[in-house]
């Protein structure tokens, strides 16, 4: 993969993650493996893009004027520093998945992987692309991405996502659904108890 090769890439995904998740808050809800309703919250940030992309920058850029510089369409071949281990390249394969993960993921679990020098707590996402996540403070951001089988990275089987809300971090309540699973009738009930007070769909 080439610089320019990369820059579209990231510029494109820039886009994709400013209209579906930069200063949004999602909600997986799903079913553990025990069969208990569960969910995780995740908030997404502009300082968050820059460590999907496996990056290093060459002039010490601040992880939001990467973020500003994609999407103004102002990020240079000079700024950008591929790694030696080639994570960035396949990071970037799944980029564009990854920024569609308020409609795509299907399952989540803790994240029991064999890349013991990569820490996250959590996953979620598909058999071809996963999000990394970790608590910080009360809440969960996003801490990488992975070209992995989600199915390999958790206890088996992973948590079955059957529905995934969406908001601005500003909002306090939850009015979308970006996805429910098919043929499922979702009503208040079918949520945790401590997300009642959030949901402003019914």
């Amino acid at each position: 993969m080439t610089k320019k090769e990369a820059i579209s890439i990231i510029s494109r995904c820039s886009s994709l993650y400013e209209s579906n998740l930069c200063g949004r808050q999602l909600v997986f809800v799903y079913r553990d493996n025990a069969n208990r309703l569960r969910f995780v919250e995740v908030t997404f940030r502009a300082n968050n893009f820059m460590h999907f992309t496996g990056m290093d920058t060459a002039k010490d850029m601040k992880a939001k004027e990467f973020y500003r510089s994609a999407i103004d369409k102002r990020l240079k071949e000079s700024d950008i520093v591929f790694r030696a281990d080639h994570t960035a390249e396949l990071k970037l394969h799944i980029l564009p998945n990854i920024m569609n993960i308020a409609y795509s993921a299907r399952m989540i679990g803790d994240y029991t992987g064999p890349h013991i020098e990569l820490y996250t707590e959590k996953v979620t996402g598909t058999t071809t692309a996963c999000l990394g996540l970790i608590k910080n403070g009360c809440e969960y951001i996003p801490n990488t991405i992975l070209k992995e089988d989600i199915r390999d990275l958790t206890p088996k089987p992973p948590g079955k996502i059957f529905a995934i809300l969406r908001k601005q971090i500003s909002q306090s309540m939850y009015s979308e659904i970006t996805y429910q699973s098919k043929g499922l009738k979702i009503t208040r009930s079918s949520f945790p108890t401590e997300l009642h007070t959030k949901l402003d769909i019914f």
